[in-house]
């Protein structure tokens, strides 16, 4: 198994493809981005999918038709990931993968691999998963960012500090260099400021203070009091400073009514950006199971997906 993988761990909206267009422009580098896809089928006590069903779920993956991966059907599970990465190396290059979640089932395939933890303010994370459709108000649009780090978490428990890294993205933008040497070092690779090139040829622009804590004036009182509240102890585990504003505890009612409102929406957003017939059809054949349906929906709104990548 090629243990030689550094894995970029961090929540969605944490700056994940900020760092992939960073590391990928360094020349001893290869990012190729996401690759939740390696992970995301072992089970929670490490059971590896069996082939079949696994092949089944990559079949409509969006990301990994994206990547042109070639996959042999002679394989094992272990031995499919491990001809992915195989694909996926550059020579003199080491290489780098996001990943999202599911961070401690990474040791089962990769147990002396290296990780980068991103960490972002789930105030900015919560804000910025409504702009992407994922929820309809912060406190839902946190609950990807608790989860991520309780994922963190139990991956610590499974290796030793010397495999691991933790960087913040609010210091990334103000102390780029800093930052991205001390990654450099850890990698194992000599800093370069063509790190800084993504910007060239990319829809994103260099470093931007005006990225850091935008929460403050882009989420009202009890917006800020939502995600705090359902935040509280890992922001304190990570070092980030509540408000001040008053921790607190939603009734019954209100919790009813931001539940409606999220799912409300999300079917909104999701008509909106697919069709009505596209999404019924894919919400139809996932209820009832019609699998030849619902691929086939699947793979249209992947096709719909793409128009909207960065």
């Amino acid at each position: 198994m090629n243990n030689n993988v550094v894995f970029v761990c961090g929540a969605l909206r944490s700056g994940s493809s900020l760092v992939h267009l960073i590391l990928d422009h360094h020349p001893e580098i290869k990012n190729p981005g996401e690759f939740d896809f390696l992970f995301d089928q072992i089970s929670g006590d490490g059971k590896f999918p069996t082939m079949a069903a696994y092949l089944e779920w990559l079949s409509v993956h969006r990301i990994f038709q994206s990547k042109l991966l070639s996959i042999d059907i002679s394989l094992d599970y272990p031995e499919l990931i491990d001809s992915f990465i195989v694909q996926m190396n550059q020579e003199n290059c080491v290489l780098a993968l996001n990943i999202h979640r599911g961070f401690h089932s990474i040791p089962y395939v990769f147990p002396n691999a290296k990780f980068i933890h991103l960490i972002r303010d789930p105030r900015d994370v919560a804000r910025s998963s409504i702009g992407m459709g994922w929820a309809g108000n912060v406190y839902y649009g946190i609950e990807h960012w608790l989860q991520t780090e309780q994922d963190w978490k139990q991956l610590q428990n499974k290796i030793l500090p010397e495999q691991y890294l933790e960087i913040r993205f609010e210091d990334l933008i103000l102390s780029p260099e800093a930052i991205l040497k001390e990654v450099c070092s850890f990698i194992g690779v000599p800093y370069s400021d063509k790190m800084f090139n993504y910007a060239d040829n990319s829809t994103y622009s260099r470093p931007d203070p005006s990225l850091v804590r935008q929460w403050k004036t882009k989420l009202t009182i009890r917006e800020v009091q939502y995600v705090e509240s359902r935040a509280k102890v890992l922001m304190e585990e990570l070092a980030y400073d509540l408000s001040g504003y008053p921790l607190i505890s939603v009734g019954l009612l209100e919790r009813y009514w931001l539940k409606v409102s999220n799912k409300v929406f999300t079917i909104k957003f999701s008509i909106k950006r697919y069709g009505f017939i596209l999404f019924f059809k894919e919400w139809f054949s996932r209820l009832f199971n019609v699998v030849k349906i619902n691929k086939q929906s699947l793979r249209a709104m992947n096709e719909v997906d793409k128009q909207y990548l960065k």
